[in-house]
């Protein structure tokens, strides 16, 4: 099939052992008319494509993100969800992988309207997480609420709902961490591991923009703190994104990853983080990069390169060098140039070692910030593979 034109710098997908890293699969740039049905056909076989180019299936899938544009609000964002979830359900395995959706201010061209990436598990040993407490999608889906691969867990985007798909709380922040941060428990303890021994967490809070800037900063900054006080000891990496979400009255999103081994944080001696979390957190052979930014840089090349200079800091903190980074993500503000990213990108990526997904949200808690920067870092690769 037709895909669209890979970087020759920034590869693709990367296999590592059994687990293979697939980084964001637009549309094609020739995508007409503007349809969410045809292009969330075009991203699934596109990646379908590279699942099998590095010898895998959907059926491999365990972590899938899909990012999506709509401008609309109340029950016609569920619609439209639906409406792309009937397509991603013609590629999809049975059962299929823990994903999370969040609804982006943009990907790729100004035409492209959605895109995914995500992580597939080609090993055997796997046990799909589907605990007794949890929400459900409004449709019926195979997606997982989690999956455990030998000692990883990827626990699926969680949100304050019942089983129907509707909001929980609606409104209400405190209730939703609450109801979501219990679920997100429930398939840790289904994987037979714990708080202590999450990796890292992406928080995905309701942002609208510039002018609720405050009130957006406050919210965000709640759910922060709330998920904080589930950690007795030292806190996992975070990355903590703006964004808007599916079910109208939710607030927030949350998805993780844990081990079912003792991990340690990694921090940089003389850095206060905006945060109490912390700027790495390693767990066997993985190091997981928390969101850098460098929101005191002028202009948005300045902040990309002060990113991606920390990003380096916390690898080799954690024992990683830049060719160990298998993925990154990059979240931009609105407007800000994803193709002034890939340049800078070009200069601090060891080429053909790490994919990328390069999107922009609503915002983040940091006024000025233009942009922000996770990734992780796999510990022990072969240097020429």
């Amino acid at each position: 099939m037709d895909m669209p034109t890979s970087n020759p710098h920034i590869p693709p997908l990367r296999r590592v052992g059994q687990t293979v890293y697939v980084g964001l699969q637009l549309p094609l740039a020739s995508a007409h008319p503007v349809d969410i049905a045809d292009q969330t056909d075009q991203v699934f076989r596109s990646l379908v494509a590279r699942l099998e180019e590095a010898g895998g299936a959907m059926a491999d899938l365990t972590k899938l993100h899909t990012y999506y544009l709509f401008d609309g609000d109340g029950t016609d964002v569920t619609a439209y969800w639906e409406r792309m979830t009937a397509v991603r359900l013609l590629h999809l395995a049975d059962p299929g992988p823990a994903a999370t959706a969040l609804r982006t201010q943009g990907v790729g061209p100004d035409r492209a309207l959605i895109a995914v990436d995500g992580i597939a598990e080609l090993g055997q040993d796997k046990q799909r997480i589907m605990p007794a407490h949890a929400w459900d999608w409004s449709i019926p889906t195979p997606f997982s609420q989690g999956w455990r691969v030998g000692t990883t867990v990827y626990v699926g985007g969680q949100i304050s709902a019942d089983r129907q798909g509707r909001t929980i709380a609606a409104g209400d922040v405190e209730a939703q961490t609450r109801n979501t941060l219990e679920y997100i428990e429930h398939v840790l303890r289904d994987a037979r591991t714990d708080w202590d021994k999450v990796c890292s967490l992406k928080i995905a809070y309701r942002h609208d923009g510039d002018a609720s800037l405050h009130a957006s900063q406050r919210l965000g900054e709640s759910i922060v703190a709330e998920a904080a006080r589930r950690f007795a000891g030292p806190k996992p990496a975070i990355t903590v994104i703006g964004v808007d979400l599916l079910y109208e009255g939710l607030l927030l999103e949350i998805d993780a990853v844990a081990s079912t081994e003792a991990g340690e944080p990694v921090s940089i001696a003389g850095e206060t983080g905006a945060t109490p979390f912390s700027p790495g957190w390693r767990a066997g052979n993985a190091l997981h990069i928390a969101a850098q930014a460098a929101p005191e840089a002028d202009g948005l090349a300045a902040q990309l390169e002060g990113a991606l200079t920390r990003v380096a800091t916390v690898a080799q903190a954690g024992g990683a060098a830049m060719a160990d980074i298998v993925k990154l993500n990059v979240f931009l503000c609105p407007g800000e140039s994803a193709q002034t990213a890939t340049e800078v990108l070009h200069r601090f990526l060891v080429p053909g070692r790490t994919v990328v997904s390069i999107v922009q949200v609503a915002g983040f808690l940091t006024p000025g910030q233009r942009v922000q920067i996770d990734g992780l870092a796999i510990l022990g690769q072969d240097a020429s593979a």
